[in-house]
């Protein structure tokens, strides 16, 4: 059995990719402050489209409006990567729409764990976070980042939210190699459906959403929404119905699910 915590063999997963755009080149760090910065830092000395970073460790991992993301190291899969993409700018924050679809379709081909998308960027299992998403605009592109939490028990970390990982889901750890590989195969496919037929993928990215027709709680700035998740329209925002019958679009925000699990 492979052992829990090893350092990644990432050049066997630049073999598996090599002949991709999205790993031709990947960068491989034993430990970072944020494989984000890292990438933020390439694309400023003008690297290539596609480049991959992956680390086993941070010290300084962000997730969404800076918080922390925690992950113990040689746990977890940490990787980001630096993306051109050729439509219009005002699309470009939606490439966090293939990266989801990637991330669940990779998760489920490698585990068998039918894990869900829950907006705006994470993924869950069993109504606890399994893993979060975040882009940011870099020089001339973005970079997109992906945390997944793999072999740990989730028990480990003391987090003020419910927090999964696949060896607490299957009790055994999981090659984070194959998920990797997976990982940046199943991007590459949606990334360039994205830039082809975006409505398909926005519609993909919808339909894997984990809260259309749930009663939810979405926080904004300090107050608390309550409602029904009504839509997430072609802009990314999600629709939500609250109890005094208004219509309320989100940007952005933090959710939850009332009185369900999220499937």
């Amino acid at each position: 059995m492979k052992r829990e915590r090893e350092p990644l063999r990432w050049r066997e997963v630049a073999q598996a990719v090599r002949r991709q755009h999205i790993g031709r080149s990947v960068v491989y760090r034993a430990e970072v402050d944020s494989t984000m910065e890292v990438c933020h830092a390439l694309a400023r000395a003008g690297a290539e489209h596609g480049v991959v970073v992956v680390a086993d460790a941070q010290s300084a991992g962000r997730g969404r409006q800076g918080r922390a993301w925690q992950a113990p190291p040689f746990t977890c899969l940490l990787f980001s990567v630096l993306l051109r993409p050729t439509l219009a700018r005002d699309q470009w924050p939606h490439v966090l729409w293939p990266l989801a679809l990637a991330l669940q379709a990779a998760t489920q081909h490698v585990t068998g764990l039918r894990a869900a998308i829950k907006w705006p960027n994470d993924l869950v299992l069993g109504g606890k976070k399994l893993g979060g998403l975040l882009a940011e605009t870099a020089a001339n592109g973005m970079v997109v980042g992906a945390g997944l939490n793999v072999n740990f028990p989730a028990a480990a970390l003391a987090l003020d939210q419910p927090l999964t990982t696949m060896q607490d889901a299957l009790g055994q750890p999981i090659s984070r190699e194959a998920l990797l590989i997976e990982s940046l195969r199943s991007f590459e496919q949606w990334y360039d459906r994205w830039l082809a037929a975006p409505d398909e993928v926005w519609q993909a990215w919808r339909a894997g959403s984990c809260l259309l027709g749930k009663p939810v709680d979405v926080a904004v700035g300090g107050k608390v929404y309550r409602g029904v998740a009504e839509e997430l329209d072609r802009d990314g925002h999600l629709c939500l119905r609250t109890t005094d019958g208004h219509l309320h679009r989100f940007a952005a925000g933090d959710t939850s699910v009332r009185h369900s699990r999220l499937e």
